[in-house]
């Protein structure tokens, strides 16, 4: 069978090789590893393409395509999520043992002040202004989740289509975790960009492959699932500040207006006082002409 060679930087290549062999394990689709060298970073493994799921669903430009091999891979989502934490030690993760409130707040609501808000767009603002607001998101984000194997970067670009088939690959931040996280990162994800209509068709699929499930609540799992979809925007656009600004990456820029659209649409739909003054800031931002109001 072919190989391909990736390289890693040292702190995830252990959590990389043993996160993969364990998926692999439990029959997951992930390319095989066949050996590592921890000290050159080097990885040998299964070649599996480089056919990203957001390449094959943009070239085919099919609605009903693009629904049918989301639905796929949603399936295998709930598969990575309850058959992946079964066995899995939280002593191979690479970052937190799992996603928890202070991984929210640091990770994804400082993040987006720091390196969008201030990095990205030179705005004078702090992570503490927005205490409240982003305590109660972290609280609704873990509220209701249906806790499995969490990817942490469930999205298009790290889903590859071998043989028309789905696999999954840079799982080195899998830890435990809400699957509505992961559903978040697949539906919102600006490289592909669904319409509002398919992400809610796509959610109900899933609510309908779980409702069979003992104590399954499709209302508490909704909930959980729209705070998860601000956590992770938040996230996407931090990483997106960060990696044009700092790491000269302009390519991630293009991502920043749909992101943003997303955003302001997810915090529409949650009507809590809490975050009442963060909504009007992300309101106000206009980077369609590459500014922002205060």
């Amino acid at each position: 069978m072919p190989t391909a060679l990736l390289l890693w930087h040292h702190g995830e290549i252990d959590a990389f090789v043993a996160i993969g062999r364990h998926l692999h394990r439990r029959q997951l689709p992930v390319p095989r590893i066949y050996r590592y060298d921890h000290f050159s970073g080097w990885v040998f493994m299964e070649d599996v393409g480089d056919a990203h799921l957001q390449a094959v669903v943009l070239e085919k430009n099919a609605p009903g395509f693009t629904r049918g091999i989301y639905c796929k891979v949603l399936d295998i989502l709930l598969r990575f999520s309850s058959a992946g934490i079964e066995g899995f030690d939280v002593s191979w993760t690479c970052q937190t043992a799992s996603y928890d409130k202070p991984l929210i707040l640091e990770k994804e609501c400082a993040y987006f002040v720091n390196s969008f808000l201030r990095g990205y767009l030179g705005l004078d603002y702090a992570a503490d202004e927005f205490e409240s607001c982003f305590s109660r998101l972290a609280d609704g984000a873990l509220e209701g989740a249906t806790c499995g194997l969490m990817h942490r970067d469930f999205q298009s670009r790290n889903i590859l289509i071998f043989h028309g088939e789905p696999r999954i690959i840079d799982f080195q931040g899998a830890r435990p975790g809400p699957v509505q996280y992961d559903m978040a990162s697949l539906l919102i994800d600006p490289y592909v960009d669904l319409a509002p209509s398919l992400q809610d068709e796509l959610v109900d699929y899933v609510v309908d492959k779980l409702s069979g499930k003992t104590l399954f609540e499709p209302k508490r799992f909704r909930k959980c699932y729209d705070y998860c979809k601000i956590t992770r925007n938040l996230q996407m656009l931090g990483a997106f500040g960060y990696l044009s600004r700092v790491k000269g990456k302009r390519f991630f820029e293009q991502y920043i207006p749909p992101a943003l659209k997303s955003l302001k649409r997810n915090l529409a739909e949650i009507d809590v006082s809490e975050i009442s003054g963060f909504r009007k800031v992300v309101d106000s931002l206009d980077i369609g002409v590459n500014k922002c109001k205060r």
